[in-house]
């Protein structure tokens, strides 16, 4: 399957997913990868993975995002040598990129059961005071990936999604809330773009 889902938000922000249903041989059709992008393919042992990464070239086609453009800082952090700001995300049979003029950050996740037995892990003391919230896939999963989108954009190595972190509260079916990163004792604030689909959820990150 192609593009799947596209959308612009504020003009400026573009957010591009992939569902993966074609072969890899079919994934690399039309693309032009360097020399460093196919040593990166090359680096990747399982389908899964090769396949994620090859979806993520074709939307960066459809966006002309030049190959040689995209770039990683030592972090592993893509960025974008023509000014532009990107982030990646992909899991299983979907990737995703968001791309805009400020600095975004960008990633999904699909529900899965075992995400409660890991909640304790990033769940902060105000984020769990609602027992059945807490307990939720749909709402852990959403929090998850909010704070994954917020690490991204963030791109300080280190930071604990427990005691950094935090997501505001939110409603089933808010698309727009606030998160914040706390590091030496400042608090940044981002906006969290929630997007909601039948088996994962998305969430973007882009600065207040």
């Amino acid at each position: 399957m192609p593009l799947s889902y596209r959308e612009t938000i504020a003009d400026n922000i573009q957010i591009l997913l992939w569902e993966v249903s074609e072969s890899e041989h079919a994934l690399q059709e039309g693309l032009v990868l360097s020399k460093i992008a196919l040593e990166r393919l090359s680096k990747r042992k399982s389908s899964v993975h090769r396949k994620g990464y090859l979806a993520i070239r074709q939307l960066l086609k459809i966006i002309d995002v030049q190959p040689l453009t995209l770039q990683y800082n030592p972090n592993g952090k893509p960025y974008l040598i023509d000014g532009r700001f990107i982030s990646i995300t992909h899991i299983k049979n979907i990737a995703a990129v968001a791309l805009s003029s400020n600095s975004v950050g960008i990633d999904l996740e699909q529900y899965h059961e075992k995400i409660k037995k890991i909640s304790q892990r990033f769940l902060s003391s105000d984020e769990s005071s609602d027992l059945k919230k807490a307990t939720d896939i749909h709402f852990l999963t959403q929090i998850w990936t909010a704070k994954e989108a917020l690490y991204k954009i963030f791109g300080t190595p280190g930071i604990d999604f427990k005691k950094q972190i935090l997501i505001y509260p939110f409603e089933d079916g808010d698309k727009e809330v606030i998160g914040s990163i706390f590091h030496q004792k400042k608090e940044y604030k981002y906006t969290l773009h929630f997007r909601y689909f039948n088996n994962y959820c998305l969430t973007l990150s882009t600065p207040i």
